[in-house]
């Protein structure tokens, strides 16, 4: 199965996490965030008790069983009628994580647009990350050097699959502005795109 898909790019901060699930709210939209597919693991199975031994370790997972953990909750969601890909556009955060993840997935994505949400500010991205911490009772975020590490490792792993997806699939939404108004940028480009041309 191929899905349509839009993707949800940015740093740590740039609040696509946010945006992702507001638009799956929207019918015709599924919210899938690479978060949650790790949260809903089944550590009994033999794929959950591979990733447990990476993820207890603090080690980053290998792509292939991210990949595979992802491609079993979509089709758990997929069976669960909760999405349905001949109407849905499958909205993805935090997966592809980097490009081996986007060449694993080119099989299995029919991507239509890549939003990269950027925050030109950054002590605002520092001060976005410190409060989610604390509401999300994720202490160890709130340290700047953890920050620092996780906005590098951005850099370095995950900004370059922009270059492997190129400029004509991606619309550059800045987020240094309310969370309304980036949703609305992401919808108006959405239309836009989609209009038959004639």
């Amino acid at each position: 199965m191929v899905y349509k898909s839009l993707l949800l790019f940015g740093a740590p901060g740039s609040g696509k996490g946010t945006q992702g699930k507001i638009i799956g709210t929207i019918p015709g939209f599924f919210h899938c965030a690479c978060g949650d597919v790790f949260r809903a693991v089944d550590v009994r199975s033999p794929l959950g008790k591979a990733f447990l031994e990476y993820s207890g370790k603090g080690q980053l997972v290998p792509d292939d069983i991210t990949i595979e953990l992802w491609a079993q909750q979509i089709q758990a969601m997929e069976k669960a009628g909760r999405f349905k890909p001949d109407i849905d556009f499958l909205v993805l955060d935090g997966i592809p994580r980097n490009v081996n993840q986007a060449k694993i997935l080119c099989s299995s994505l029919d991507v239509h647009r890549v939003f990269h949400l950027f925050c030109p500010d950054k002590a605002k991205v520092l001060d976005r990350l410190q409060r989610r911490a604390l509401k999300e009772n994720r202490l160890d975020d709130i340290n700047t050097d953890v920050i620092e590490r996780r906005l590098k490792v951005y850099d370095q792993e995950t900004k370059p699959v922009l270059d492997y997806y190129g400029p004509k699939l991606i619309t550059e939404v800045n987020t240094d502005q309310w969370p309304y108004q980036v949703l609305r940028d992401i919808l108006n480009d959405i239309e836009h795109y989609r209009k038959p041309v004639h």
